[in-house]
């Protein structure tokens, strides 16, 4: 069953949540600091997925000239295989439908790979040792603009 939630920018309020969010998904997860500064830059945007008052799940990209890079999105261990994660996906497309957008996403994350090409990504390289703790390499994906839209 895909959870109801709604796609709002990130609140100030909730750095800690969607740092504790990283923190439970990835291995080299992004500080609340790190969070603050990318969502004080211009070029950057956050999206949150809220169930009521709870922040499950987030999406950030970087917009600069003519393609938006996927830079993090995560979603909380409780609300994921419900459709969350592709929702944020598709809401980061559709702010940007004319921009070609890029990834790196670790190699060994077949289930996000697989929800990537699911979504009109593909494999344009490879980066060696690009991921520590531990260390792997990464995947480089597109996704051309108005791709499935």
């Amino acid at each position: 069953m895909q959870q109801r939630v709604n796609l709002v920018p990130l609140k100030e309020a909730w750095l800690p949540v969607v740092a504790e969010i990283a923190a439970l998904s990835f291995p080299d997860p992004w500080s609340e600091n790190l969070f603050r500064q990318t969502m004080d830059c211009c070029y950057n945007r956050i999206w949150c997925a809220v169930d009521g008052e709870t922040v499950c799940g987030y999406v950030v990209v970087s917009h600069t000239g003519d393609a938006v890079n996927l830079d993090d999105i995560a979603v909380h261990p409780n609300y994921r295989h419900r459709g969350i994660g592709r929702m944020l996906l598709q809401w980061a497309h559709q702010q940007f439908p004319e921009q070609e957008f890029w990834l790196e996403v670790r190699e060994s994350n077949a289930v996000a790979i697989a929800l990537y090409q699911s979504e009109g990504y593909q494999q344009v390289g490879f980066r060696k040792r690009y991921y520590h703790n531990p260390e792997e390499g990464a995947v480089l994906m597109t996704r051309e603009a108005n791709d499935l839209c």
